[in-house]
């Protein structure tokens, strides 16, 4: 779940500074590093590695008040006066004083620098890749789960590494717990065998919290390092968006290439 789907996140991130005690402190400045993460997501689709380098140096509070306390207020996790209360730090400039507002602007600084910094590297190994050298590649944006996406011509390409791989691997199969077989599952825990049962039990109710309960049980990872060795990476990336797909490793990074409903057929 989005850590700002979640309505006590929202309380930390909003609530005054004096209502905190020391440990509901420190959560909200974790909170508020992990959802500038959104942010940075929506700021590095929206350009291209080679405009406005200095669009880091632009992030200011008032991507606090969008991000957070407005989606706080629309939540019900604001009150009105605390309402008028961020406006008014944000007018005469005491909002930098929060440390959730400098932990949320770091994070998104540091972010964007190195979704930057990925989406320049992983579109020069495609380059080389495709063996295109007349500026045919352009950034095509960012993906649901966080994939860097490139286009060619009527072509379209995903480029990542082994981490942000697994990262996605891990992320899809998180959002599906609640739909896979408990026999299955039972083998990545610590349950006793004949214990399957139980984790059915555990899937029953909303999808979104039998997720949660079962991600704390089943082991994501060695669940989807498992699943990759048997299917790839590419249909984890490849999913709601496409059924055609190939994977094709390129030193250290791994290139999928997606042919799109409204693609015209490209020759292997």
């Amino acid at each position: 779940m989005c850590v700002l789907c979640d309505r006590e996140n929202l309380r930390l991130l909003v609530a005054p500074l004096t209502s905190l005690s020391h440990r509901q402190l420190a959560d909200a400045v974790a909170v508020a590093r992990e959802a500038a993460w959104q942010l940075v997501l929506d700021t590095a689709d929206a350009v291209s590695e080679d405009e406005h380098p200095e669009i880091s140096r632009s992030l200011g509070p008032d991507c606090y008040i969008d991000y957070v306390v407005e989606r706080a207020e629309r939540d019900g996790a604001l009150r009105g006066d605390e309402t008028l209360e961020w406006n008014e730090a944000l007018r005469d400039d005491t909002i930098y004083r929060d440390p959730r507002v400098q932990a949320f602007l770091s994070s998104a600084a540091e972010g964007l620098a190195s979704y930057i910094l990925q989406i320049r590297g992983h579109k020069e190994a495609l380059e080389l890749f495709l063996e295109e050298r007349n500026g045919g590649v352009t950034f095509a944006g960012i993906g649901a789960s966080g994939e860097i996406i490139f286009d060619r011509a009527a072509e379209r390409y995903v480029v990542l590494n082994d981490e942000e791989a697994l990262r996605i691997a891990m992320d899809r199969l998180a959002a599906s717990l609640y739909s896979e077989d408990p026999r299955w599952l039972l083998e990545y825990t610590n349950l006793p065998v004949g214990a399957a049962d139980v984790l059915a039990a555990m899937q029953q109710g909303p999808p979104e919290r039998a997720n949660d309960i079962l991600a704390g049980i089943v082991d994501l990872q060695a669940l989807a390092e498992d699943r990759v060795r048997q299917i790839g990476y590419a249909p984890f990336v490849a999913e709601g968006v496409t059924e055609e797909f190939s994977e094709q490793r390129f030193g250290d990074r791994i290139i999928i290439r997606l042919r799109l409903p409204d693609q015209s057929v490209i020759p292997d």
